[in-house]
């Protein structure tokens, strides 16, 4: 992010706008709405500058543009907009803005902006700004005409009208989080009076007391949600919704970036993640934090990659969660098997190659010993196997060992369905010198089986691939 998006507060603030034709004029239409004291220069002015002058909304100044320079003005400026078609007036204006320390917007041009005036949607008080940084205003207008058909104008009287009753609420619920509730239902969009302003509900009225009722005191939940593989495109709907009402989001290490951009922004985020090798956060510990902030009244979030019940110790975390007596949700995500082997061109069952799939990790609590490997050996299936790269030169003795073709194909898949997705292939008997080979890292997926052929017939145009020519025996 290069801008920070703020509201500037221009009611009978001076403000300068260089040049008076159409572009200038389409400006301080806005200027006018924010009730700025508009001061426009210029050698001529057009027709609507002059009506505008006119009806004492704005103030005009015949000057030559040549040199601008902060004498040119009759007072210091709050900020300037610079509307003109002249290059070098523009480029002045801007260097003395910035000498002076004055906000500057130069219309279409964002290397000559220290700040950059966005699309607006109006339902004042409520304001939708949309911007993209300067490099693609049309975009940026094009998605304003978009909301503009999704919101209602009478938006404008339900936020006045929510304006009133915010006092009154704020005196009745004194918890926060509890007050945040009684607001989120309230605006729910499946409640009526988000679309037609004439069901607004006043101070008295039944439908605010019951909610006020509701939520006098707010009850700590926690929802165990699937992140997916990573790709946040493949959040589900119900994911998103809860990571953007929760108050606490305890994390796994291998939620990207990316989706945590999507919890809401006032949100406690606290890392519990674990690695290889790195178990910086005992489980007992995150099952603990659980229990501490859902008894404190927050909705939190335990957010992990996949799904919560896929090698994701979600059962133990509902254990703890039932024990306490703490209301939970299970929020399903698509697995990285699913997301990674989907995103690879493999398909994990196949009517002529895999009659059936098995999950097995690489991590346990139970020794290697206990492992039934004869089962994980047998021919016409499809192992996927999580967090298996530390252990792959014992999964590949294991399993030749107990009768397994040294020539049934793999696929390693790193960072599945991300723009870094990666995905060699090779026969089982080269598993664990593939990974060193080529240096795999985690997040990385196994898929051992002759489905791990299709990998390169669906993959070919990714360059980052590394494919052997697999021909099962």
């Amino acid at each position: 992010m290069n801008y920070l998006p703020i509201n500037i507060k221009l009611k009978n603030k001076t403000v300068w706008v260089l040049g008076a034709g159409p572009v200038a004029a389409r400006k301080i239409s806005t200027l006018i709405k924010a009730k700025a004291s508009i001061h426009c220069c210029a050698m001529q002015f057009c027709e609507q500058i002059k009506i505008w002058e006119k009806q004492g909304l704005l103030q005009t100044h015949q000057k030559h543009l040549e040199h601008i320079d902060i004498s040119l003005l009759s007072e210091k400026p709050h900020l300037i907009v610079s509307a003109t078609s002249d290059a070098k007036v523009a480029h002045s204006a801007f260097l003395m803005a910035e000498n002076e320390g004055i906000l500057l917007n130069t219309v279409d041009q964002p290397e000559l902006c220290n700040y950059l005036t966005p699309a607006i949607v109006d339902r004042s008080p409520l304001m939708i700004a949309i911007s993209t940084e300067g490099s693609s205003p049309v975009l940026a207008r094009l998605l304003k005409q978009k909301i503009e058909k999704l919101l209602p104008f009478g938006l404008q009287k339900i936020v006045q009208k929510a304006k009133q009753l915010r006092p009154y609420i704020k005196k009745k619920i004194k918890n926060a989080q509890a007050r945040r509730a009684f607001w989120e239902q309230y605006f729910d969009h499946d409640n009526p009076l988000i679309l037609d302003e004439t069901q607004y509900q006043d101070i008295n009225s039944q439908t605010v007391n019951k909610l006020i009722e509701q939520n006098q005191f707010q009850k700590g939940k926690v929802y165990l949600v699937g992140a997916g593989p990573g790709n946040p495109e493949l959040l589900t709907i119900k994911a998103l919704q809860v990571m953007q009402k929760a108050d606490v989001v305890l994390h796994d290490q291998l939620v990207p970036e990316a989706i945590l951009g999507l919890v809401r922004k006032d949100a406690q985020l606290i890392d519990v993640g674990k690695s290889a090798g790195n178990h910086k956060t005992k489980q007992q510990h995150i099952n603990e934090q659980l229990v501490y902030w859902a008894q404190k009244g927050f909705r939190v979030c335990r957010l992990k990659g996949g799904d919560p019940f896929v090698f994701g110790r979600g059962g133990e975390e509902i254990q703890t969660l039932h024990e306490h007596e703490i209301a939970f949700e299970i929020v399903p995500g698509i697995t990285a098997a699913i997301g990674c082997a989907a995103y690879s061109g493999i398909p994990l069952t196949h009517r002529e190659h895999a009659q059936s799939v098995t999950f097995l990790t690489g991590h346990g609590q139970e020794s290697q010993d206990n492992i039934d490997w004869q089962f994980y050996a047998k021919d016409k299936q499809t192992l996927v196997v999580y967090m298996g790269l530390i252990k792959s030169p014992i999964l590949q003795e294991k399993l030749i060992t107990h009768g397994k073709n040294p020539h049934e194909p793999v696929a390693i898949i790193e960072n599945g369905t991300s723009e870094k997705q990666r995905v060699v292939t090779g026969y089982l008997s080269q598993l664990s010198e593939l990974i060193t080979q080529h240096q795999i890292k985690s997040p990385a997926l196994l898929v051992i089986g002759e489905v791990a052929q299709y990998a390169a017939q669906f993959n070919w145009y990714n360059q980052n691939n590394v494919f052997l020519e697999l021909k099962t025996a």
